[in-house]
């Protein structure tokens, strides 16, 4: 039988069968988030009220989040169970049907894997998202925070997929999620590091070259700073015919 499968890398959305389930609004999606974010586990109703409203909940807060809890248990009911645990509620399902505990568990097996084993992990991992986390800023301070983890970890895998990418020998496998990475952050230095290394390595030191000088620009104009140790020493190493 078919899982159903909850997508909170991209927008917050739950599969069954290759079709989507109607979720509701915006905030039931959230409140969804938060129970699957703690898979399992009880979620007090005032995590739940923190996660959906941004800013100060109304006085109508709880009696709100517990209809929209009402309604996510009529929908997703045979194929998970969302149940009353004390002053809150439990979604009951398996790790794997939910894409950024997958995403974790694949970054996390990749790190005890050999080179190869391990990059096709990340690969994998990385094939998850389909945008920022929950669909982008909103929802409150709970949702704030893991998407901030959950970009965090995205940056680290796609470095460290990078890094094994070059150590293989595979730099033209490490351009594409670094050249992503590099256009959303150009303010992460390791990762244009990587992508310098990887072009030069690809035989393209001009375009390596070019990478560090608008990579200097945008550290001046927008943050009033010099490039970084790691950065310089990358560049001055590409200079010298040693990445």
């Amino acid at each position: 039988m078919d899982l159903l499968e909850f997508r909170l890398l991209g927008s917050i959305d739950a599969c069954h069968g290759g079709s989507r389930l109607e979720l509701g609004p915006r905030k039931r999606r959230y409140a969804l988030a938060a129970l699957l974010l703690d898979l399992n586990r009880t979620v007090p109703v005032e995590r739940l009220i923190d996660a959906v409203w941004e800013g100060e909940p109304p006085d109508s807060a709880r009696v709100t989040v517990q209809g929209h809890v009402y309604r996510l248990r009529r929908t997703l009911v045979p194929a998970v169970m969302v149940e009353t645990a004390g002053a809150g509620y439990v979604l009951r399902a398996e790790p794997c049907q939910v894409d950024a505990l997958r995403f974790m568990r694949l970054v996390g097996e990749a790190g005890d894997a050999d080179d190869e084993r391990g990059a096709d992990l990340l690969d994998e991992a990385l094939e998850l998202w389909a945008g920022p986390a929950f669909g982008g800023p909103g929802g409150g301070k709970p949702l704030e925070v893991a998407a901030v983890e959950l970009e965090e970890a995205r940056l680290s895998a796609v470095e460290e997929l990078a890094r094994r990418r070059l150590r293989l020998g595979q730099p033209e496998r490490a351009v594409s999620h670094l050249r992503a990475a590099v256009t959303a952050d150009p303010h992460r230095e390791r990762l244009v590091a990587l992508l310098m290394t990887a072009f030069y390595q690809l035989g393209r030191q001009a375009e390596a070259l070019d990478l560090y000088d608008r990579t200097r620009r945008w550290l001046s104009e927008h943050l009033g700073v010099d490039p970084g140790p790691e950065l310089r020493a990358t560049f001055e190493s590409l200079l010298a015919g040693r990445p």
